[in-house]
């Protein structure tokens, strides 16, 4: 995949080519949604470029059905929409694996990223890759920056080895963490050669977005105008994850000086950062989390209590050393809207 970008001293344009000058990237996984209507549709445009998919009743993540391709390519939906509704939120899922995205034409690959905006498309994994055969740092070397913690954009590194007879036969670290308890960016650095039996003598870099990182990123690659621009913007993401630095002390990371072997990579690749707000509750929102999540508990914990006043005077010492706990945006939420909300009915509104 050929990228051309510039430079911010104004050098000219670098290259990024698939299999050549050192360089491959691209997208390596893909998850997303998109609303039930368009279940016909998604099926027939995966048919255009994957051929003819079968049905099965063994869909992924609880669905109850899936179309099928013969190189992995699925659509998984439930067959009942009140299922749908209650369970799945009323979409149906896509997920096509790095093998089928790396079979791709580039010009394939940028026209069918394009298509699936169509379908009101949220992606909920995206997975992009940057093989580095110049190999300019190898996973052992990074050992010492990830226990010295030489690094920012994420809070945790591990690193993983394994020998057989004394060789070493996988070298890794990672940086993140998958799942729920992750921030949606997992960052794999390893070695390739020994993964593909030297096949691939390169450095994998591959970053796994999740969660609103996969549909920013998303957002950003299917609106790329060219296979160029889409295969630079595919490398900044990877480099735009993490920043390798040497830790003195100083909060500033800008004011970090970087490593060398990184500032050759970044300005090889360029960078770019997604950036996720912190989302800041609101009063109504924290009434819907009450609504949601806790007046069922409430209402179990009042009836173990002798009498309503004992779950009363409970409630309020318990909500009495809450108080004293509040984060700053809480008490500028309670500073505005303080004695504004009233209650009759069974209905909670503002006094206006």
């Amino acid at each position: 995949m050929q990228a051309q970008t510039e430079l911010k001293t104004c050098e000219n344009p670098r290259n990024v080519i698939r299999g050549w000058n050192s360089q491959e990237v691209g997208p390596h996984w893909l998850r997303m949604s998109t609303p039930r209507q368009y279940l016909k549709a998604v099926r027939s445009y995966c048919d255009i470029y994957f051929g003819e998919s079968v049905e099965n009743d063994r869909g992924y993540n609880s669905y109850d059905m899936r179309y099928f391709w013969r190189n992995g390519v699925s659509v998984s939906y439930d067959l009942s929409v009140e299922k749908s509704d209650s369970l799945h939120g009323g979409v149906v899922s896509l997920d096509i694996p790095g093998a089928v995205l790396d079979s791709f034409d580039d010009e394939d690959l940028h026209s069918f990223l394009l298509g699936l905006r169509k379908y009101s498309a949220k992606v909920t994994r995206l997975d992009i890759f940057y093989d580095d055969y110049e190999r300019v740092v190898t996973p052992s070397k990074l050992q010492k920056i990830v226990k010295k913690n030489d690094y920012s954009g994420f809070r945790k590194g591990h690193i993983t080895q394994a020998y057989k007879e004394g060789r070493l036969i996988h070298d890794e670290v990672d940086f993140g963490a998958r799942g729920c308890k992750g921030s949606g960016k997992f960052l794999r650095i390893y070695d390739k050669a020994l993964e593909s039996d030297n096949r691939k003598n390169c450095i994998r870099y591959e970053i796994e977005f999740t969660k609103k990182y996969a549909d920013k990123a998303f957002d950003l690659l299917s609106q790329m105008g060219s296979v160029q621009s889409l295969a630079a913007m595919c490398g900044e993401l990877v480099a735009g994850t993490i920043n390798f630095v040497h830790r003195t002390g100083e909060k500033n990371i800008v004011r970090l000086k970087v490593y060398k072997f990184w500032e050759r990579i970044k300005n090889h690749l360029g960078s770019v950062v997604i950036r996720i707000p912190v989302k800041r509750p609101t009063i109504e929102a924290m009434f819907q989390f009450i609504d949601k999540q806790v007046i069922r508990t409430m209402a179990v914990l009042r009836r173990t209590f002798v009498s309503d006043v004992d779950f009363v005077n409970w409630h309020f010492d318990n909500l009495t050393k809450a108080e004293l706990r509040l984060s700053q945006h809480q008490i500028n939420l309670i500073k505005e809207n303080r004695r504004s909300t009233r209650y009759s009915d069974g209905l909670i509104f503002g006094d206006d």
